[in-house]
């Protein structure tokens, strides 16, 4: 009898019906076949997918899913679904591949040829073959590029030229003189320069001509303590005048190179002129000179008393004594000396260029 208020049940035939109906559907439906093989498993279908390029690669079959993969129970739950077909691929993986190897050696025997076996064989006889060659080339050629032998000899530094004048003779050393003089002031307050004492040296250093000179008007200043002249040595019987002076002097630098220091103070106050390219001014050569204090591109002369102690180590001019002609003399000759080859060689161009 039938409680009130339940759901009414269907009659016992009727659920039979619906299972026999299930199973037989169940039972009808064809179990898929291998395409290399008619071997039919029971209880599971075993499916190759296919792949669009090679039929026979087992690695992509056993791991690409089945299309008929798909559980239709309704009564399991997802996670009970996922693990059920886990299991099913991985069965259906071991078996397809057991299958497969099995089938391509008897239906196709050309097929082992591409089995992965003998692709790992062949793929080391491939990667050594070609690429060793290339490498082997490449290695070769950088061995010869820095090989030692391969290498330009390194040639020695360029050192400059030496330019080297051979001895001069006797008869070139005739061809210098060196040229000093002292000055007295006179004017108002001595500022106006007057020859006092002239002074002629040759190659070697020799005295050639010196002598006091007498001053035609009066001298307001004597300027001992620099020129080293007093009023008693302008008064003797051996001083010469200036117009004596003068030609003497004129006569003894004719044609001749004259070297001193700050020449053009000494030939305006005797009167005198002489060629540019015979005069060797040690006051005037650039590698002698310094850089004003005030104008760093402005070169101004050095003190003869300074060159002669930097190049020469010569000691003149000593404080507390007055100057000698002679010995200034002397002191611009060896400059010119100790520099000739150099000096010379900036004469000649100067020379060229004009």
């Amino acid at each position: 009898s039938a409680t009130p208020g339940a759901p009414p049940t269907a009659p016992p035939a009727t659920l039979e019906k619906k299972t026999n109906n299930r199973n037989r559907r169940r039972r009808s439906r064809p179990t898929p076949k291998n395409k290399n093989s008619n071997i039919k498993t029971e209880g599971i279908n075993i499916t190759k997918p296919h792949h669009p390029t090679r039929s026979d690669d087992v690695s992509t079959a056993s791991t690409a899913p089945s299309s008929d993969d798909s559980f239709s129970s309704d009564s399991c739950s997802s996670p009970q679904r996922k693990r059920f077909q886990n299991s099913r691929r991985s069965a259906t993986a071991t078996k397809n591949s057991d299958i497969n190897n099995a089938n391509s050696h008897k239906h196709h025997p050309s097929s082992a040829s591409s089995s992965p076996k003998k692709n790992n064989k062949k793929s080391p006889s491939k990667k050594s073959t070609p690429p060793k060659k290339s490498t082997s080339k490449n290695t070769n050629s950088c061995n010869k590029k820095t090989s030692p032998k391969s290498k330009p000899s390194k040639q020695p530094p360029h050192k400059p030229a030496t330019i080297t004048l051979p001895q001069i003779t006797p008869e070139e050393k005739s061809q210098y003189v060196a040229l000093d003089a002292e000055m007295v002031g006179i004017g108002p307050f001595g500022h106006i320069s007057a020859l006092a004492r002239v002074s002629l040296v040759n190659w070697e250093g020799e005295v050639l001509f010196d002598t006091m000179v007498r001053v035609p008007e009066p001298v307001t200043d004597y300027r001992t303590f620099v020129s080293g002249i007093t009023p008693q040595d302008l008064e003797g019987p051996d001083v010469l005048t200036f117009e004596e002076c003068r030609s003497r002097v004129e006569e003894m630098i004719r044609g001749k190179i004259l070297v001193g220091h700050g020449l053009k103070n000494d030939l305006r106050v005797l009167n005198l002129s002489h060629p540019w390219y015979d005069v060797r001014d040690t006051a005037k050569y650039e590698p002698f000179m310094k850089h004003s204090t005030e104008d760093e591109t402005v070169l101004v002369a050095k003190k003869l008393k300074v060159l002669a102690k930097d190049k020469l180590g010569m000691a003149i001019q000593e404080e507390g004594m007055s100057h000698c002609p002679v010995e200034d003399a002397v002191a611009a000759m060896e400059l010119y000396k100790k520099h000739r080859v150099k000096w010379e060689k900036s004469v000649e161009w100067k020379m060229e260029r004009t």
